[in-house]
């Protein structure tokens, strides 16, 4: 058998065909730098006969320009999202501890102290009165506030059970003990009593920042979590 002349073999890069390369191969990205380098080898590479438009040119510069200012728009937000949770991890570590003023209907009665809280009255009314009941649900005070403006309402309660009687006499206990009471509101509108939102003072017990610090949420003593939206007053 006569021997083969690898020599005269043709190669497989001379067909144009080449064996796979091995591997996953890493995509190139064009930088700025390489994009002024293909701009100029363009430019020294044209026919002098047809030169490149200015038009055409000013076309690539404006496309060029816009993806940089896109990115220095996506570096600049991200800067600003740090910066804002930041603000948010340090505005949240500033409320635990304090007392907040929120809508609800269960306030503590503390040890020593009166239970406070607020009606938002949404108009005026001729009888403004704030029920105060225990646990069971049992009434053990109602605090008259007479006519009231629309608007916040301020009110406490010292602790003590009054009950009137059938004759009209009210009879008054020792305080209560420390714990949750419910409030509640009526007022008087056009001869006719109607509920009226009732707001009460909570204390902070930690903080949770949302997703991408989208919104605070409050946990509190009593009423559980609610948003910092929420809050309309901070002691």
């Amino acid at each position: 058998m006569d021997s083969v002349d690898k020599s005269k073999l043709t190669s497989f890069e001379s067909l144009g065909l080449t064996k796979p390369k091995e591997g996953p191969q890493a995509q190139a990205k064009l930088g700025q730098e390489d994009f002024m380098k293909l701009m100029l080898t363009q430019m020294n590479s044209q026919d002098p006969f047809k030169p490149m438009e200015d038009g055409e040119f000013l076309s690539q510069m404006a496309q060029f320009s816009a993806v940089s200012g896109l990115k220095d728009i996506k570096d600049s937000f991200a800067s600003l999202s740090d910066s804002l949770k930041s603000s948010h991890a340090l505005q949240a570590s500033s409320m635990v501890g304090r007392k907040v003023l929120i809508p609800g209907d269960t306030a503590k009665l503390p040890d020593v102290g009166e239970l406070k809280g607020a009606i938002n009255l949404p108009g005026s009314t001729a009888e403004l009165s704030i029920q105060i009941m225990d646990s069971q649900g049992q009434l053990v005070d109602t605090i008259n506030m007479g006519s009231q403006q629309q608007g916040i309402v301020d009110f406490k309660w010292d602790g003590k059970k009054r009950i009137t009687n059938e004759e009209g006499e009210v009879n008054e206990s020792s305080r209560m003990d420390a714990g949750n009471y419910r409030v509640k509101a009526e007022m008087i509108v056009d001869g006719k009593k109607q509920a009226a939102p009732t707001m009460v003072i909570d204390s902070v017990e930690s903080v949770s920042l949302g997703a991408n610090s989208q919104g605070m949420t409050l946990n509190l003593a009593q009423g559980g979590a609610t948003k910092m939206s929420n809050v309309k007053q901070i002691f």
